[in-house]
């Protein structure tokens, strides 16, 4: 048998496909196993997951900046879709593994945890399920990232529309969220069935997992194991009652401030005293600049972390059409 070739950088899976991927694991499963092996093993199923879940990130990375690109989305449904399920059925044949062994120490507890969690909760009827669910985020993401609207003769996307929520002017305030609303109208029907679609999925992935909702699926999949769903709803609770009182009254406030007679969803954001809206910066890389200043001014160490993110093309901040809409971080092992 020719010995696997560990690679160093995660461009080399950046084309894997499941195929390529599986050896790696079989070797890793049927290297023997004892106490004096196991930190050597974990090191090398901890440098490849790395360097797979590099791979995909930038994959997925690489599509929500532009998701008309079907070379982008080909590549992101691959990690997502075909190869991530299946990488979660290897973690719980590679976790029982550790668990046989019964090895443990104190700094691997909550990842020891983790693992016994996550093969309880593994069915093997839910990894075409799970395929199927990334196919519908897919097909989001496109949809959304697809839509614009037309302002004065211009096209924007429906982020480019927020300052106009802050302007004094209240028919302009109406106008663009209204305008903004537009776009998910048109596209309810479209827009219901994915979510339809992936409901019914969601529920079946617990029913298969012997849970009475996607809920308490849910909770259990993202490992929180030191609360439970009944001290959510008891959280809830305590916001409606706290908070939500508050919050009217700063909203009542802010209508008298304004002299309305009501208060609209278009009321919320500008200046209750009717003075133009703040503009720190004028485009996103004056935006990046001034944070820059910012962050080194907190601590030298944290700006020249964004120094990097700048450096390596990082930060992808402009709104543009194609791009799937909303904002999040990642990790690059």
């Amino acid at each position: 048998m020719t010995a696997l070739t560990w690679p160093d950088s995660p461009s080399a899976f950046a084309e894997a496909t499941w195929a390529d991927l599986v050896p790696y694991y079989d070797e890793l499963a049927n290297r023997p196993l004892d106490n004096r092996t196991v930190e050597s093993w974990l090191r090398d199923w901890t440098a490849l997951e790395d360097l797979i879940g590099e791979a995909a990130a930038l994959a997925s990375v690489a599509y929500t900046c532009d998701t008309t690109d079907p070379a982008k989305e080909r590549a992101h449904a691959r990690f997502s879709s075909e190869i991530g399920p299946q990488i979660g059925e290897q973690r719980v044949r590679l976790a029982q593994r550790l668990l046989d062994l019964g090895y443990e120490r104190p700094n691997i507890a909550t990842g020891i945890r983790r693992f016994r969690n996550a093969r309880d909760l593994f069915r093997e009827e839910n990894l075409p399920l799970s395929a199927e669910l990334q196919r519908l985020n897919i097909a989001y993401q496109k949809r959304t990232g697809a839509m614009t609207v037309d302002w004065d003769g211009e096209e924007k996307t429906v982020a480019q529309l927020s300052p106009y929520l802050l302007d004094p002017d209240r028919t302009v305030r109406e106008r663009a969220f209204r305008l903004r609303a537009q776009p998910y109208i048109a596209a309810h029907d479209d827009l219901a069935a994915l979510f339809d679609q992936q409901y019914a999925l969601r529920q079946r992935v617990a029913a298969n997992a012997g849970l009475a909702n996607y809920r308490d699926y849910a909770h259990l999949e993202k490992n929180r194991f030191d609360y439970s769903p009944a001290d959510c709803e008891e959280f809830h609770a305590a916001v409606e009652e706290t908070v939500v009182p508050f919050v009217a009254q700063r909203l009542e406030r802010r209508r008298q401030q304004m002299g309305l007679d009501t208060m609209r969803p278009w009321d919320t954001g500008p200046d209750p005293l009717g003075r133009p809206p703040l503009q720190p910066f004028g485009d996103v890389s004056a935006l990046i600049a001034h944070a820059a200043t910012i962050f080194e001014h907190v601590d030298p160490t944290l700006g020249e972390y964004y120094r990097t993110m700048m450096d390596e093309g990082l930060l992808d901040l402009d709104s543009r059409r194609g791009k799937a809409p909303g904002g999040y971080c990642t990790r690059f092992a």
